[in-house]
């Protein structure tokens, strides 16, 4: 992927249409870039240009909802998530192409899955399960930039829509930045990538812009079933390419 490929504005239109998603329901703007463009590029190559992309917006979004943060609850999944983080990175740099696409993909399949069911459990997590939650996080947000870990597990509680998309926000916001260092330090994220991924970035902050507006003044469940069901075919499609 480099600033002479043809497939650039593409790319553009692809960032634009997952911070929709990104800014609607505060998380799958990245799986849903790494489920199409990891038909045509590595899976380290993409992942370090959608750290950029999502960076600007996960600020934009984070500031959005600071007022509502439940603290100790994004404290307990983020640290262990964090200190987990690396070891998902190593198995990103040392694991083969296509293993760690299906992966992705089968990690996809998996949350969308989940959600699509609607199973719910009747309390908020514990401390325990916002414990495990952030190590299996960890893992995975390190080794594919894909949060549906997380966001599986909060949305399977009794949140609300509001209370829910907060902790993926706020959650999300740490993690990214911990991510970003991880990748800069291992030397997988670097100007270079800063530089091809911009106008992803643009108009990704953009459709999350948007999408955070329409969140406010629209009903979350339609747009996110449509949202989870294009995940799910992206990733089946990539298990089985």
């Amino acid at each position: 992927m480099n600033a002479d490929d043809p497939g650039m504005l593409a790319v553009a239109a692809v960032a634009f249409g997952a911070g929709l998603i990104r800014g609607f329901t505060g998380f799958g703007g990245p799986a849903f870039i790494l489920a199409i463009l990891t038909l045509f590029f590595t899976p380290v190559s993409i992942v370090s240009k959608i750290v950029v992309v999502d960076f600007l917006a996960n600020v934009y979004l984070f500031k959005a909802c600071l007022k509502e943060i439940n603290w100790r609850a994004t404290a307990t999944m983020v640290v262990p998530t964090l200190l987990f983080m690396p070891l998902g990175h190593w198995l990103l740099i040392e694991l083969d192409p296509a293993i760690m696409k299906r992966a992705m993909a089968m990690v996809i399949a998996t949350a969308c899955i989940l959600m699509l069911a609607g199973f719910r459990y009747k309390h908020p997590m514990t401390t325990g399960w916002l414990i495990l939650t952030g190590i299996c996080s960890g893992i995975v947000f390190g080794g594919s930039y894909i949060a549906l870990v997380a966001v599986v597990f909060i949305l399977l509680g009794p949140y609300d829509k509001n209370a829910g998309r907060t902790l993926i926000v706020a959650w999300s916001f740490f993690t990214v930045l911990g991510f970003a260092l991880i990748a800069a330090v291992s030397g997988t994220t670097g100007i270079d990538d800063v530089i091809l991924a911009a106008p992803g970035a643009a108009t990704y902050l953009l459709g999350s812009w948007l999408g955070s507006h329409g969140f406010r003044n629209s009903s979350e469940k339609l747009f996110r079933r449509v949202a989870i069901t294009i995940l799910l075919v992206l990733s089946v499609f990539n298990i089985l390419s």
